[in-house]
This record gives C-alpha cells, sequence and structure tokens, in this order.
C-alpha cells in the first residue's frame, strides 16, 4: 500500500536526496568527470598528445588494478580499453563498486610518481564531482579523497515521517521546504529555509495560540509540552537566524553578492532539524 505522502502527491525525500543507488543523471555526470581528463591534462602539458597519454595510462592502471586484465590485453590495433566509463555504465557493477572505482582515479591522480601536475587534475577532478553531486542531491561528498555519506537514511527517514504524520498545514510547509530544496537547476534555499522554520512555527502556534514562535515556545509549557531550557533556547536561536537581514530567509531577497547566502547544506540542515523537532514534539503530545 502507498504511504500517505504518495497518495497526495506530496514530494517524497528519498526521491530527491539519493543514496545507495546511483540514477542515470549521476552516472552521466560521473562520466562526464571522465571525459574531462584529457582536458585538464591537457591544461598543463604541452602537445594534447602527452595529455591523451597521461589519460591511456591512467586507463590502463583501471585495467590492471580493478578489472585485473592482463596488460597485453588491453590495447589492440592501435586502440586500448576504455575503463572508466565503460565500468560506470555497466549494469554488472554495483553502485557502490562504481564509487570505489573513483577513490581508486583519485588515489592513482594524487600518488602518481610524484608529478604536481597529476595532482592538479585530481583537485578538479574532484571539485567537479563534488559540484555535481550536489546539483543532483547525491547523498554523499568527496572529502579527503574518500566518499562519505552527507545524508543518512535516519535523515530522510525523519523528514518523512514530519510528512507523514504532521497535520495538513504544517506537512503543506515541509512539502513545500522539499520541493524548494529540489527545484532545478537550482534550489531556492532561502525560501526552504523559510518553509521549514515555519513548519515548527505553524505546530507550536497551533498548540499555544501565540502569534509568533518566539511566544508559541514560552508558553508550551502551559499546554503541557515541557522542554528544556537549552533546548528550547537553540529554536528561539535558530528562529532569530532565519529573521536575519544577511540571511535573507524571512525577508526580502538579497543580492546574491553579498557576503553570505545560505546555500544547500544550510538548507538541508533546517529541513531535517526542523522535521526531527516536530516528530518529537508529537511525540511528547
Amino acid at each position: 500500500m502507498k504511504l500517505f505522502s504518495e497518495r497526495y502527491g506530496y514530494t517524497k525525500p528519498s526521491d530527491i536526496i539519493i543514496r545507495e543507488q546511483i540514477t542515470p543523471e549521476i552516472q552521466n555526470a560521473i562520466c562526464s568527470c571522465y571525459d574531462r581528463l584529457i582536458g585538464w591534462f591537457h591544461e598543463y602539458r604541452t602537445y594534447e598528445a602527452e595529455a591523451k597519454l597521461d589519460y591511456i595510462e591512467l586507463e590502463e592502471y583501471l585495467w590492471t588494478n580493478v578489472l585485473n586484465k592482463r596488460i597485453a590485453n588491453f590495447s589492440k590495433d592501435g586502440s586500448y580499453y576504455i575503463v572508466a566509463t565503460t565500468y560506470m555504465e555497466s549494469v554488472s557493477h554495483e553502485w557502490y563498486e562504481k564509487l570505489n572505482l573513483i577513490e581508486i582515479t583519485i588515489q592513482y591522480l594524487r600518488n602518481y610518481d610524484k608529478k604536481d601536475y597529476h595532482r592538479r587534475v585530481a583537485v578538479k577532478f574532484i571539485e567537479t564531482l563534488n559540484s555535481e553531486f550536489e546539483r543532483l542531491h547525491f547523498a554523499y561528498r568527496i572529502i579527503n579523497d574518500e566518499i562519505v555519506e552527507i545524508n543518512s537514511k535516519e535523515e530522510i527517514q525523519s523528514i518523512e515521517r514530519a510528512l507523514i504524520e504532521a497535520p495538513s498545514n504544517i506537512r503543506t510547509h515541509l512539502s513545500k521546504a522539499l520541493e524548494l530544496y529540489a527545484q532545478r537547476p537550482t534550489g531556492d534555499f532561502r525560501n526552504s529555509i523559510k518553509e521549514s522554520i515555519s513548519a515548527v512555527e505553524a505546530w507550536c502556534r497551533e498548540k499555544t495560540g501565540a502569534k509568533d514562535l518566539g511566544g508559541a515556545l514560552n508558553n508550551l509549557g502551559k499546554n503541557g509540552i515541557n522542554l528544556h531550557p537549552m533546548l528550547k533556547q537553540t529554536f528561539e536561536k535558530l528562529y532569530a537566524y532565519t529573521n536575519q537581514p544577511t540571511t535573507g530567509s524571512r525577508h526580502a531577497l538579497m543580492d546574491e553578492t553579498e557576503k553570505y547566502t545560505p546555500k544547500a547544506e544550510e538548507a538541508l540542515f533546517m529541513l531535517v532539524l526542523c522535521s526531527a523537532f516536530i516528530n518529537y514534539l508529537n511525540k511528547k503530545v
């Protein structure tokens, strides 16, 4: 049976934040990064043929160290076997094996004969992959040359639980926050943050009749919902954060050149945190 959020057409977090799989879009982005390697090598080499040779040597390394094939079979009739993108596009390899290939590529570029330009290419490779992972809402990033998960299953489930269990007006705020976060080609992170904190504000005002979140938090105790003073203070400060002119989340939009502009990580942090807080309050009730 479909869940409530599916039946009523709300955006599903598990469809937005991709983990434990590689979608065709993410796969294409990864392959495009491999496609760019020859060009990046060429930035540090005099001739394009030298850059191509650098790339062929990388492919040869993957052929012998990932596929564990014989070196004699790597090239034939003047051509060579393209390991990287063929491996990525293969349905016989698991998603985590494909991420292993990326890590092995980075290790090769970082350690290859101590050539400085290889390490510079590694930086471009990592920066571009991380940018694509963020753009496509992939739940992983390359940090310190290793791929790490930045959004856990528990965080995603927290958002989904709030979307299912919260009253309709609060669910609308959370659903809108998720949609704004996932908006293509660039998320509306300011307004996503606004919708997330508005969901908490709506929940608390509904229980207390207060005019704003600050007053509502102070009156929760009178309605039998006792919060630890430090927890209440934390959300008061988060509410103040969303009201700061420099944040722009609850004010007119600022020029993108301002020193502080909320990014994807702030928007997702607020969405997870506000969803978890609403789930917590539901249990307290």
